[in-house]
């Protein structure tokens, strides 16, 4: 959705308008979803974390202020629930590889494999700045185009790409130093 369209919604609930916030969380209900899966594996819990961020920006819609965009701001929100629901949790839940394996790799030491590096990639994003984490889940890991990450950020393409590229060298960095080989 255009980001013009984005801004018109939130004035409008911001005035109270709850068919403009319920066309808002359609508008962005897949996005927080995602945000909140990546960083929590949990889908139960997401939905949870989602539930919770949409009464929140409801009940704070008042104090938006437009300095950032609608969905940097909801993003700190989902990003916040969701790292408080992990450090509640003693241990990280494992995420059901079953359900997203293909045929070709679903023997157990391409499992174990795909659980580790993911368990790596999700402890590693955490560490990431907001927005480098917003830009790399939206592109890399949802893989949505420069122009569509534009759509869910408001973000130049610009700001995307050199936001991306230093998430991607982090992740390479990280990775390296964990005897993943990288080319």
């Amino acid at each position: 959705m255009e980001q013009s369209k984005i801004n018109q919604l939130v004035i409008q609930a911001k005035n109270n308008d709850p068919i403009a916030f319920a066309e808002l969380i359609g508008c962005t209900q897949r996005f927080a979803y995602c945000v909140a899966f990546r960083i929590t594996g949990n889908a139960e819990e997401s939905r949870d974390i989602v539930q919770e961020a949409y009464i929140r920006v409801w009940a704070n819609l008042h104090r938006f202020s437009g300095k950032v965009t609608f969905q940097s701001w909801f993003f700190a929100i989902l990003h916040h629930l969701s790292i408080d629901w992990i450090r509640k949790q003693k241990a990280q839940q494992p995420i059901d590889w079953q359900k997203f394996e293909d045929t070709d790799n679903n023997h157990p030491g391409a499992i174990y494999e795909s659980n580790e590096l993911e368990s790596l990639i999700r402890s590693w994003m955490v560490s990431l700045p907001e927005i480098q984490q917003m830009v790399f889940m939206l592109r890399d890991l949802e893989d949505l185009s420069i122009k569509e990450v534009q759509e869910q950020t408001g973000l130049t393409e610009s700001s995307i790409k050199s936001n991306l590229w230093v998430a991607r060298k982090k992740l390479a960095d990280y990775l390296k130093k964990r005897g993943y080989p990288l080319p």
